[in-house]
């Protein structure tokens, strides 16, 4: 049982290599695909198994996700001060400090998170049969919330809008049983490197070590947003 462990957890981390770096292949559509075909797979092995994988697949994808997001969505210059602070540190020559604190974020996300499943566990059990008639109404709020906070708030809402309807089109299509393959390419991997093509853009020279401040409060602010 011990040694099939180990060799499952060991292949969801190659799993989670391959999402990780590969733009497109999200760990929802190797989740799904896993499920389609647990029938078969629970002939040979077991729901815990399954389980294992799928969680070193997402902690590794965690880690390695950042490389591609980084490196292969460099925007253009103009507009630094538009997009993820990954792309301003890139665009300042300090992409690699970028994937450095990305994944110490990551870690110590995975630590707290690790501190507080025992906690989680009766919460999620008992809590969530009290929320779950209000679950629209929090998505709702939040939705809103993120609306709100957007500087383009009529952009926001529209890109929320055809979002919708998007999804609302593709998992309704008659006879399309897995439509996440294409959904997720398209709007993680395949957009993103449309875009970069289409730039002239060239990534500055990218200095290798570079010593960066952080506060402690913005720390702990992001280890618990990221273990939460």
């Amino acid at each position: 049982m011990f040694l099939e462990t180990l060799l499952i957890i060991m292949c969801g981390i190659i799993a989670g290599i391959f999402t990780g770096l590969i733009p497109g292949i999200h760990i929802n559509l190797i989740s799904v695909l896993l499920l389609s075909f647990s029938p078969l797979l629970l002939q040979y092995t077991n729901i815990v198994s399954l389980c294992c994988f799928i969680i070193a697949m997402s902690v590794t994808h965690s880690f390695l996700d950042s490389i591609p997001s980084i490196f292969l969505g460099a925007p253009d210059s103009d507009m630094a001060l538009g997009v993820l602070p990954g792309h301003r540190y890139l665009l300042k020559g300090l992409g690699l400090t970028a994937v450095k604190l990305t994944v110490i974020g990551s870690f110590g996300a995975l630590l707290l998170s690790i501190l507080f499943f025992p906690l989680l566990v009766p919460l999620v059990k008992f809590g969530y049969p009290l929320i779950e008639n209000y679950i629209g109404y929090i998505l709702i709020a939040v939705v809103v919330f993120m609306i709100m906070r957007d500087r383009k708030r009529v952009w926001a809402f529209f890109v929320f809008l055809i979002a919708g309807v998007l999804g609302l089109i593709v998992l309704n299509m008659p006879n399309f049983e897995d439509p996440l393959f294409p959904l997720f390419s398209g709007l993680f991997g395949i957009s993103t490197l449309a875009i970069s093509l289409s730039e002239n853009e060239s990534i500055p020279s990218q200095v290798k070590h570079q010593y960066v401040r952080v506060k402690t409060s913005k720390v702990f602010k992001a280890l618990f947003s990221g273990g939460f």
